[in-house]
C-alpha cells in the first residue's frame, strides 16, 4: 500500500511539473536551449534597481526580456565592431556600491545595453527578425514574448473571465 501511495504522489508531482511548460519551477525561460533561471532574473532585477535607482524600477518581466535579448545584441554589436566588453560593464561606477559585486546576469544586461548603442538601424531590424525566430518557452508568470515588440508582454490567464458589463437599470413603470 505504501508503494502505491508513493507512486501516486510521484505521478501527481510529475503531472504538475509538466503543466509549467518549462523544465522546472526555477526556470524563467528557455531560449533556443539556453536556460534563464528565476535566480538570474531576481539577482539582475535587484542589482540593477539598487545600482541605478531608476525613477520607475525595472520589473522582473522587463529584466527577463533583457536577458533573452542580451546574447543576440552582444553578438550583433560584435559583428558590427561595436561590442562593449564585459570588463567595461563590470567597471561601471554604479556597480561599485553592490556589496556582493554584480552577478553575471547583471553584467550581461549592462554589456548588451551599452553594445546596443553601436548597432545601426539595419542591425536592429536584423535583431528584431532574429527575436521572432527564437524557440522560446516563457514561464507563464512573466507573460509571453511578443516578437513585434521584442519583449515580454502580460497575458491574462485563461481562468480569468472578463465581467459582463452591468445591465442598465430599466426605467420605472
Amino acid at each position: 500500500m505504501k508503494a502505491r501511495t508513493t507512486a501516486i504522489a510521484l505521478a501527481g508531482a510529475l503531472a504538475l511539473s509538466a503543466c509549467s511548460g518549462t523544465t522546472s519551477a526555477e526556470t524563467a525561460a528557455v531560449v533556443d536551449g539556453r536556460v534563464i533561471t528565476e535566480e538570474q532574473v531576481r539577482e539582475a532585477t535587484a542589482q540593477i534597481n539598487e545600482a541605478f535607482n531608476p525613477q520607475q524600477p525595472l520589473t522582473a518581466p522587463q529584466i527577463l526580456t533583457l536577458l533573452i535579448r542580451a546574447p543576440y545584441v552582444n553578438e550583433a554589436a560584435a559583428a558590427a565592431g561595436q561590442a562593449q566588453s564585459e570588463s567595461a560593464a563590470r567597471a561601471l561606477p554604479q556597480l561599485a556600491a553592490l556589496p556582493e559585486g554584480p552577478a553575471d546576469s547583471t553584467v550581461e544586461i549592462l554589456q548588451a545595453e551599452a553594445s546596443l548603442q553601436g548597432v545601426d538601424d539595419a542591425g536592429r531590424r536584423a535583431l528584431t527578425q532574429k527575436f521572432a525566430e527564437l524557440d522560446m518557452e516563457i514561464n507563464p508568470r512573466y507573460g509571453r514574448f511578443d516578437p513585434s515588440q521584442a519583449s515580454i508582454v502580460a497575458t491574462s490567464p485563461n481562468w480569468l473571465v472578463p465581467a459582463a458589463p452591468a445591465a442598465a437599470p430599466s426605467p420605472a413603470q
